[in-house]
């Protein structure tokens, strides 16, 4: 087990704005043998964080397909595999997300509740959307495929934020087309 992004201040690809608590977490891990994981260590300037997500990427959506994230026929069936994910998204935010009715109580844990769900829930959520989306990307029409890129940038600059600590504002909202992805017939 490697961390992509240093543990410690001074190990391999640390980098002093990314909350420590983040660090441990599955995000931030890779699977490499012993003599890779030297090797990745030793040589931090040819193997740069970038690489080593891309390579984790790589993998995930390798294992992905081996179990379970499948290639349907039908858009009903790919919108099926999305549907409760997107709802589990949808409550969560609703319910603990910056604009909920306890985010501005401020006797309300709903802050740090809201910081959990995000790691627990909604970022793997997402992670497990996107591979659905790129696994059947065939029944997809120009304008969801659109849609698709949109969502994967919001992904990508939300687990910025929340996962490694980047402080950009503009991380892109959520796109409303991807409550009708997959719904309607594909041109």
């Amino acid at each position: 087990m490697a961390h992509i992004i240093a543990a410690s201040p001074k190990g391999p690809r640390a980098n002093s704005v990314v909350d420590p608590s983040l660090l441990a977490l599955e995000q931030n891990l890779i699977l490499l043998c012993l003599i890779c994981h030297k090797i990745v260590d030793s040589e931090e300037e040819a193997y740069p964080v970038e690489l080593l997500k891309d390579w984790k990427n790589s993998h995930e959506a390798r294992i992905s397909t081996a179990f379970g994230v499948y290639s349907f026929d039908r858009r009903e069936d790919a919108r099926s595999a999305i549907e409760s994910l997107l709802r589990s998204n949808r409550v969560t935010f609703e319910t603990f997300g910056p604009h909920s009715e306890t985010a501005w109580n401020p006797l309300s844990d709903a802050v740090e509740v809201w910081r959990v769900r995000v790691r627990e829930v909604i970022i793997p959520n997402n992670r497990m959307i996107l591979k659905v989306l790129d696994s059947n990307a065939h029944l997809l029409s120009s304008v969801e495929m659109t849609t698709l890129e949109i969502f994967r940038v919001h992904v990508d600059e939300f687990e910025r934020k929340h996962v490694f600590g980047a402080t950009s504002s503009s991380v892109p909202k959520f796109p409303a087309e991807m409550n009708e992805m997959l719904r309607q017939e594909g041109a």
